[in-house]
C-alpha cells in the first residue's frame, strides 16, 4: 500500500482499460482532467478550464484507452465532452450543455454507449447516451430516489448501479439493455460497483468503508450471486462521481482518500490478498 507520488485528486481516479494510465480531476484552481502515466510517473494536464467556477470532471475511458469522456461545466450548464487521451486534437461535445447536472459513469466495452447520471430536480438517475446516429439520450433507471454510479459488465449484458430505493444505498444489477429482473448485490448496503475484467467478480464499497468482492455469474437471463468477501478497510473520499477503481485483474486498487488536509490524495493498494493471508 502506498500513495501515488505527486498525485492529488478531487474525484476518484479511473484506470485506463490497458492499465497504463490514470485519469482524474484536480482543482488547479479550476477543475481540470489530468492523466498520470503509471509506468513513467508523469502527470499531464488534459483540459484547461480557464477560471475558478468552471470545470471538467468525472473522466471515463473509452474501451480502447484512446479517449476520455468527462463533464464539461461552464456558466451553470453541464455537458458531456470527449477528448483524445494523449491531448492531441480538440475536445468534442457528446451531449450539449444543459441546466441539469450530468456526470459520465462508464463506457460500454463495444464503444457504442455511454452510461451517465443525470440529476433531474436534484435526484440522480441513470441515463444512456448512444455514441452514433442522433445521439439521443434515454432514461435507463429513473425513480423518485437516487440511482447513480453505474458500471457495465465486461460483456455489456449487465449494468451494476447504486440506488437508495430501499432507504439506504445498495448495489443492484440489471440486464442491459433489458428488460429483465433485478438483483441486489450488497446485503448490508454499499455503493460504487466495479467489475473484474472477466466478469466473474464485482466489487463495491460497503457502508462501513470496506472494499467487498462478490463472486458473480450469469445463467441465461438470471444473475447468480455467490460468496461475498470483505477485502480490506479503507478511509475513502466519497463523492457522487466515485470513490475508487480497480485494475482489470482485480489485484490492484486505486483509492481516493482524504487525509488531514484540504486536498484528497490517491492511494495504490496492491497485494491485498497476501495481506489478508497474514491476518
Amino acid at each position: 500500500m502506498g500513495q501515488v507520488p505527486g498525485v492529488e485528486a478531487y474525484t476518484a481516479p479511473r484506470i485506463s482499460p490497458n492499465g497504463k494510465k490514470l485519469a482524474y480531476s484536480l482543482n488547479s484552481p479550476s477543475y481540470d482532467i489530468w492523466t498520470y502515466d503509471i509506468v513513467r510517473g508523469v502527470k499531464t494536464r488534459l483540459t484547461f478550464a480557464s477560471v475558478s467556477g468552471q470545470g471538467d470532471l468525472g473522466p471515463v475511458w473509452s474501451p480502447d484507452s484512446q479517449r476520455i469522456a468527462y463533464t464539461y461545466a461552464r456558466a451553470g450548464k453541464f455537458g458531456i465532452y470527449q477528448k483524445p487521451a494523449d491531448g492531441s486534437g480538440s475536445e468534442e461535445p457528446l451531449l450539449e450543455g444543459t441546466n441539469i447536472v450530468l456526470y459520465p459513469n462508464d463506457w460500454s466495452s463495444d464503444g457504442k454507449v455511454l452510461a451517465y447520471q443525470q440529476a433531474t430536480q436534484g435526484v440522480n438517475g441513470v441515463w444512456m447516451l448512444p455514441l452514433s446516429g442522433e445521439r439521443k439520450p434515454s432514461a435507463f433507471v429513473e425513480s423518485q430516489l437516487t440511482a447513480f454510479v453505474s458500471a457495465f459488465s465486461p460483456d455489456g449484458k449487465w449494468l451494476a448501479y447504486c440506488s437508495s430505493e430501499s432507504g439506504e444505498q445498495k448495489v443492484y444489477v440489471v440486464p442491459f439493455p433489458g428488460p429483465g429482473g433485478k438483483w441486489q448485490i450488497s446485503p448490508g448496503g454499499g455503493c460504487y460497483p466495479r467489475w473484474r475484467h472477466d466478469g466473474k467478480e464485482l466489487f463495491y464499497l460497503s457502508n462501513d468503508n470496506k472494499i467487498m468482492a462478490v463472486a458473480v455469474s450469469a445463467n441465461g437471463p438470471s444473475f447468480v450471486i455467490g460468496a461475498i468477501t470483505p477485502l480490506f478497510e479503507t478511509l475513502v473520499y466519497r463523492s457522487v462521481l466515485g470513490a475508487y477503481d480497480v485494475t482489470a485483474d482485480g489485484q490492484r486498487f486505486i483509492i481516493t482518500y482524504e487525509p488531514a488536509q484540504s486536498d484528497a490524495a490517491i492511494t495504490l493498494i496492491e497485494n491485498w490478498d497476501a495481506q489478508m493471508k497474514r491476518k
